[in-house]
């Protein structure tokens, strides 16, 4: 490889800086404290529910070498029948006056919507089949993340009718977890990464209540988990096989909120929180479901536009969400296939960046009656597709 000395010779200028961040020691200091919240993985068993559906989506935001942004993104439901496959696309064009921020910010919040659409869609076929007790609702991504991005959403969608489309969001998101609460469905986020910082504030406070055992937690400064910002994967990382204990998540940890969306969500159910790590040789997993899964009738509600967000509350009762570990061990497939409904809906929705210059674009440039050149893409992807 070309230029891996001089790499090297950088990455050892920076040496100090690379292992703070392997090695956080803020991170290594409230694992201490989360190990009292961890609990074993339940036994083997198989899933409860025999209809399973997973809905996942992809997006992409294509430069043009006009300057333009063609916005391509689909969402796909698998299931069985009567569900079915479920296909769903969107294609956005914007100007060339719109800069990268705003096609991203574009992408995301069309992607997000068929997602919840296709849910949506999937959801009523299963209340419509009488199924819903029977059903599992499988979404990529954290339930709770997705409300908290889009409850201030009007205010950072900066392009066209964004704002229009991101009202439509909340709705039908608000409809997806009331409808899957009135139907018995079980609808699961179940997410992959672990950015969010929902631990390192409720582990500092060290909150004894509930029966835990409290820790002592030594922090030369609260304000030291602010200051580094300390992410859930930090914290996780240390953590053997096993699941923590869960968190109950709503209005009061939203970093925003518009008083449009604080009226849409208020009905809608609280969020149960909890990490998984299924395999001591995978990485964690992030599990949301609506507190009405568990029988708990606590609501999103309402805060204070300009309050600042409050740390999550421990759950009182861990053993509510067992059943729900259960599920997402009985569908684990290893490190390669996290989720089998949703590693199976991956495979097809998933659209890689030649496909998408090379056979969609020129497609969509024949439907809509443009040459293909008319929506050609930017010098910078063009020698790449020429390679």
């Amino acid at each position: 490889m070309t230029g891996l000395g001089a790499i090297i010779r950088a990455a050892n200028a920076r040496r100090n800086a690379i292992r703070e961040v392997a090695s956080s020691a803020i991170g290594a200091n409230l694992a201490c404290a989360l190990r009292a919240r961890w609990l074993p993985l339940p036994p083997p068993m198989p899933s409860s529910r025999d209809i399973a559906v997973a809905i996942d989506g992809t997006g992409h935001s294509v430069g043009l070498s006009t300057g333009a942004h063609l916005i391509v993104a689909l969402a796909i439901a698998l299931g069985p029948e009567p569900i079915g496959r479920i296909d769903r696309a969107d294609v956005e064009a914007l100007p060339a006056r719109f800069d990268d921020a705003s096609a991203a910010s574009a992408r995301d919040l069309i992607m997000r919507a068929l997602e919840t659409e296709t849910a949506l869609e999937a959801l009523r076929r299963v209340m419509a089949s009488n199924s819903g007790s029977r059903s599992t609702i499988w979404v990529d991504g954290s339930l709770f993340a997705d409300l908290a991005h889009m409850a201030g959403g009007p205010t950072v969608v900066r392009w066209g009718g964004g704002a229009e489309r991101a009202g439509a969001l909340l709705r039908a998101t608000r409809d997806l977890h009331v409808e899957a609460e009135r139907a018995g469905a079980y609808l699961i986020g179940l997410a992959k990464t672990q950015r969010a910082s929902l631990l390192a504030p409720v582990l500092g406070a060290n909150q004894p209540e509930y029966g835990a055992p409290p820790v002592a937690v030594t922090l030369t400064d609260p304000s030291d988990i602010a200051e580094h910002r300390a992410r859930d994967g930090e914290i996780l990382a240390a953590m053997p096989e096993g699941w923590s204990w869960p968190l109950l998540l709503d209005a009061r940890q939203f970093p925003a909120i518009e008083a449009e969306a604080a009226t849409i969500l208020n009905d809608c159910p609280a969020i149960i929180t909890t990490y998984i790590r299924p395999h001591a040789a995978d990485l964690p997993l992030r599990l949301d479901v609506p507190a009405s899964a568990l029988h708990l009738p606590h609501r999103v509600g309402v805060r204070s536009p300009h309050a600042q967000p409050d740390p999550a509350t421990w759950l009182p009762e861990p053993n509510a969400m067992a059943p729900f570990v259960a599920e997402v061990m009985a569908r684990y497939g290893g490190v390669l296939a996290h989720n089998g409904p949703l590693h199976a809906v991956d495979r097809v929705v998933r659209m890689s960046r030649p496909d998408l210059e090379l056979v969609v674009v020129p497609t969509i440039a024949r439907a809509v009656g443009v040459h293909p050149s008319a929506l050609g893409v930017d010098r910078g992807r063009r020698r790449f597709l020429l390679d």
